[in-house]
């Protein structure tokens, strides 16, 4: 089980960090948590295929969130001397499937070759060999944080979330959390986790590794962002970057 980090940024353009997106790959599945602004061309950086994605999660409709996933449907149609045959499926909120009905579907068409299936996010979900769990978030209407779980090993994605006891919930035990720290204490916003809030979070869940995502370009340091957050966790933590990769198994 293998995450990549295709994007650890945000909404506000960064050559540092591109707009979220992760790849989780475990036996033959390849499946993306967000499909951000950019997270065609970061697969191609990492040495993965658009083609080889065969279910798309959305934390939530926000712009940044899921401003790619219209591209990866119009290359999956008309690449050339392609022809995809397998579905493609999407999990999200109620709004994402209006997006994908409303917005994609009409420019776009169906495809001919293959299917686009939508499922609603549900509390428990099967992915063979994943298994789904989800938790509404602090952030807006339609935001869910996720936890995927393969043969004892988790990992929590809190998607846009404020803290909450939700969070905490969910990422219990967990091997990895991939949390939102968009600004550091001084500049907390409502909707978001601070460093401080990330740690707190990690340390009431006991989970093994936090990973520090969702960075906003502020004038503070990776270093001291990672400062802030230790005064709270004293487990494993690192501060994401683009293309980073981390095993589980």
């Amino acid at each position: 089980m293998k995450l990549i980090i295709l994007g650890s940024g945000t909404c506000v353009p960064s050559l540092k960090r591109n707009a979220p997106g992760y790849l989780i790959e475990v036996e033959d599945l390849k499946i993306l948590v967000d499909c951000g602004s950019g997270t065609l061309l970061q697969l191609q950086k990492a040495g993965r295929s658009y083609r080889d994605i065969e279910v798309v999660f959305i934390t939530h409709c926000h712009p940044y969130h899921i401003s790619d996933l219209m591209p990866l449907i119009h290359a999956l149609i008309a690449t050339p001397e392609y022809k995809r045959k397998k579905p493609l499926r999407i999990v999200g909120s109620s709004l994402v499937g209006e997006y994908l009905d409303g917005c994609i579907m009409e420019l776009l068409k169906r495809p001919d070759s293959f299917r686009i299936d939508f499922s609603r996010i549900e509390g428990k979900m099967e992915f063979h060999p994943l298994t789904l769990y989800s938790a509404k978030t602090l952030h807006s209407e339609d935001s869910f944080a996720f936890r995927f779980e393969y043969n004892g090993h988790s990992i929590v994605f809190t998607g846009d979330a404020d803290y909450s006891e939700a969070i905490i919930e969910l990422s219990t035990g967990a091997d990895l959390l991939v949390a939102d720290c968009s600004y550091p204490y001084e500049l907390k916003r409502k909707g978001h986790l601070t460093p401080t809030e990330c740690g707190i979070v990690a340390s009431k869940a006991g989970v093994k590794h936090l990973i520090l995502s969702h960075l906003y370009p502020t004038n503070y340091s990776d270093k001291e962002i990672l400062e802030e957050c230790k005064r709270e966790f004293n487990g494993r933590i690192s501060v994401a970057e683009d293309l980073m990769e981390i095993s589980l198994i």
